[in-house]
């Protein structure tokens, strides 16, 4: 009896422990990240935990992962926010081929972004148990946005040599293939990249100006 109930409060101990210190979510976005917008035009945001999604094991500076919503369509967005020699450049294939995706095509897509070229995104689609996902991303550092990895890790370089400091984001868009549509599925990644690509030099020049700093 006596240890039922030793065994009882030390649940009890540590379920209020966890209650007022709760573990922090690391997807929320706890800086730079925090700027990013809750609603991009019609499409409504929920913050997601790191069990709701695909993600890489990153040593970022900040991390964001939320679900947008536009009535009945859905599309997920990551950002990965790197400081100084922390490049960030992976490869997000690899993600989804450790969490058994199998990837079924690869390709470059225009998202325009508001200049005078628009961005260029590298997409591919990944299969899961007859599940499809549409992905977009690409990666974006003072004046540059790529989806070339190489151009962007040389341009993070040069700031970090000229300016002694540089920053770096890894952005992604995904959403799920319904009932076979892929067009759809496409369109609905082009909308939103489009409004994310355009809306993200905001927060990025904005955390620049007040130091880069993610905490």
């Amino acid at each position: 009896m006596k240890r039922f109930l030793a065994a009882a409060l030390m649940l009890a101990v540590t379920a209020l422990v966890v209650w007022l210190s709760p573990p922090e979510n690391l997807a929320l976005g706890r800086g730079v990240l925090q700027a990013v917008p809750a609603a991009f035009g019609p499409w409504s945001g929920t913050d997601y935990s790191f069990e709701d999604a695909v993600v890489e094991e990153l040593k970022a500076d900040d991390m964001l992962i939320r679900r947008y919503q536009n009535a009945e369509q859905t599309v997920w967005l990551c950002v990965v926010y790197h400081q100084n020699k922390r490049y960030g450049a992976h490869d997000p294939q690899l993600c989804y081929d450790s969490q058994g995706f199998v990837i079924e095509s690869e390709g470059r897509a225009r998202v325009d972004d508001g200049t005078r070229n628009g961005l260029d995104a590298s997409t591919f689609v990944a299969e899961r148990q007859k599940q499809k996902r549409v992905v977009w991303y690409w990666w974006s550092t003072e004046g540059l946005s790529t989806s070339d990895a190489t151009a962007f890790r040389n341009r993070m370089a040069v700031s970090g040599a000229i300016e002694n400091r540089s920053w770096g984001a890894f952005v992604r868009v995904e959403t799920v293939v319904r009932d076979g549509d892929m067009a759809a599925a496409r369109a609905r990644v082009e909308e939103f990249s489009q409004r994310v690509a355009r809306e993200l030099p905001r927060v990025f020049s904005h955390a620049v100006e007040q130091g880069g700093s993610a905490r």
